[in-house]
Parts: C-alpha cells; structure tokens; sequence
C-alpha cells in the first residue's frame, strides 16, 4: 500500500512536470510524452502488476482533478498504462529465469511486448476518438499543417491511416523512452537490494524464475 501511494503520487508529480514542460509530440501535438509512466514502470518492476495497475488507478483519478483534456485524457492514459502493464508481464513471463545480470534483456523483451499491446489498443481507442468522437474532419483539420512541415499531405482518403500509424508509433516510443529510463533506476544497488514485505523486488524474482507471474501456467 505504501508503495502503491509513493509511486501514484511520483507518477502525478513527473506528469505535471511534462505538462508544464509541454513535452508534446511534434508530428501531433495532442499527444504528450508524459515521464510519470517512469513510475508506473518502477512500481511493475519492483512490486509486480497488481500494484502497478492500481498505481495506475490512482494516476487516473488524479488526472480526472489536476490532468488536461478531462475525461479523455485521463480516459486514454489509463488505456495505455493497463495495456502496457499487460505486455509487461508477458514478457516478464517469456524473460524468466535469465539470471541476475540479464536486466537488460528482461526489460527489452518486456518492452517489446509491452508495446505492441500498447499500440494495438491505442490504435483502437483513437479509431473511435477520431471517427465517433471527434470527427475525422476536425482532427484533420487540426494536424493538417503539422504534418505538412514533415512532407506528408493529409487527406481524405489517407487521414485516417497516416494519424493512427503515426499514433501507433508515439506509443511504442513514449514506451522505449520510459522503459530506458527506469532501466538506469533499477541498476542503482540500493534499488536491486531493497526489501519489499521481506522480499527481494519483484524483477530479481523474475529473473531468477520465482515469481508466480513468471511462471507458465
């Protein structure tokens, strides 16, 4: 519980600090990197995927107060930081048993998967922000110059596409990003030694293949 508190609050504090720091993707500008998914991560890797998801949780109920583009926002941050949760611990589950020095690979594959469900159910939820929500006029309209300075021409008949692959892709890089991040934490010794409730933390267990998660079932 401590640990849940300690990182939701981390993760409001670092997405407050992206949202002053307008850390916007440049190709469309809707779309925020937002460094408190660094904790959200820290708490699946430490604790495991029940205290990240209800982290998660937590971040959402404070986007819907202090976060931009209520309910949306929030709305979609909480699609993304479940499903990435999701592809972690698959492959959490495929990295298990790789031994103590092999952080490295546990969070690369579990990053690769992790964002493929991303992009996959973003994809999905932006299809209908865009085409029953908004309108594909409007968002076309909007990204129309933003697009143009990178060369692409939008238009009726490729907007779509062009808008959900290059959402697709911001995904899979706001997930490299804080996934790079949280490695460099999680290497600390202090990190990789402390103790939660009398155990190790939960990616030692992993890569030493004691975590039930890890495990087939």
């Amino acid at each position: 519980m401590a640990g849940i508190a300690v990182f939701s609050s981390l993760a409001l504090i670092l997405s407050g600090v992206s949202q002053a720091f307008g850390l916007n993707f440049p190709i469309i500008p809707y779309l925020q990197f937002d460094l408190g998914e660094v904790a959200i991560l820290l708490a699946f890797f430490i604790f495991g995927p029940v205290p990240a998801i209800a982290s998660s949780f937590v971040e959402f109920a404070g986007l819907m107060v202090f976060g931009q583009q209520v309910p949306v926002g929030p709305l979609l941050k909480l699609f993304a930081l479940l499903s990435t949760v999701a592809g972690l611990a698959a492959g959490a589950r495929l990295s298990s048993g790789l031994g103590e020095e092999r952080l490295g690979r546990l969070l690369g594959s579990s990053a690769a998967i992790g964002a493929v469900v991303r992009a996959i159910v973003m994809t999905g939820a932006n299809y209908y922000l865009i085409v029953f929500y908004y309108g594909l006029a409007a968002i076309e309209g909007f990204l129309k110059s933003s697009f143009s300075i990178v060369g692409i021409g939008l238009s009726d008949a490729n907007a779509l596409v062009i808008i959900l692959a290059f959402t697709a892709i911001f995904n899979v890089l706001q997930l490299f990003l804080v996934t790079g991040a949280s490695y460099f934490v999680l290497k600390v010794p202090a990190i990789s030694r402390i103790k939660v409730a009398g155990k190790a933390p939960w990616f030692t267990m992993v890569l030493k293949g004691n975590s039930p998660v890890a495990k087939p079932l």
